[in-house]
């Protein structure tokens, strides 16, 4: 059971975001790229219609066996040509893997795949990190900061814990005891959801609809 004081310091998650977008009531329809074998879609079904993407077959068979998605697209986002569109596409944990062309290349793709929304999550920086569990598919390739996301229109968010504290894969940056607590007493302190250049993840959001115009032509003086 988790610790009722931790949750209360506990920041919104990329998941908590994505919870608050899915409860106005607009989304009936999400793509998770870079699905691997589980989801964080998965808690919105069967109310949300769900599609995993993932350019490794092996991923994508243990996702159906799982019964993860509704939907499945075995593609490599950068590649191929998807037609399909989605309220809400999300994308956690995949673009500091990526050189910082092909990034910019998968969120310009990522941007017509959505009707409505696109959730991106990232570490705040670049973060080094190698090839873990002998995956070289984990190990970060770039680094995205909060003005290369709102010059793209996004509103950027802080999670996860302060960059201060955190360090390789969230853990402990330094080795005392209760680094972790005192980090989380410092995520309160710092508001980090709203002050996100103090934190050690970024969520960014955008709303691909932008705002209406509210006077027509012939409204001018």
């Amino acid at each position: 059971m988790a610790n009722p004081l931790r949750q209360l310091l506990r920041p919104k998650s990329a998941e908590d975001f994505t919870a608050k977008l899915v409860a106005k009531g607009e989304i009936r329809t999400a793509l998770d790229i870079g699905c691997g074998t589980r989801s964080h879609l998965q808690v919105f079904r069967p109310d949300l219609e769900t599609t995993g993407l993932d350019a490794f077959s092996s991923a994508i068979d243990t996702a159906k066996k799982r019964g993860v998605h509704d939907h499945y697209i075995h593609a490599d986002i950068l590649k191929d040509q998807i037609d399909t569109q989605f309220d809400l596409v999300t994308l956690y944990g995949l673009i500091e893997h990526l050189p910082k062309t092909d990034g910019i290349k998968l969120i310009d793709n990522v941007e017509k795949l959505s009707r409505k929304y696109i959730i991106f999550e990232t570490p705040n920086g670049f973060v080094p990190q190698g090839p873990e569990f002998g995956n070289e598919f984990q190990r970060h390739r770039s680094g995205w900061n909060i003005k290369e996301f709102e010059n793209r229109g996004y509103t950027v968010y802080g999670t996860t814990g302060t960059r201060y504290l955190r360090g390789y894969m969230a853990g402990p940056k330094y080795n005392f005891p209760g680094c972790i607590f005192f980090d989380e007493l410092l995520t309160l302190f710092l508001r980090i959801n709203d002050n996100p250049k103090h934190a050690f993840t970024l969520v960014a959001i955008k709303d691909l609809r932008g705002i209406s115009a509210i006077h027509k032509k012939e409204d001018q003086p």
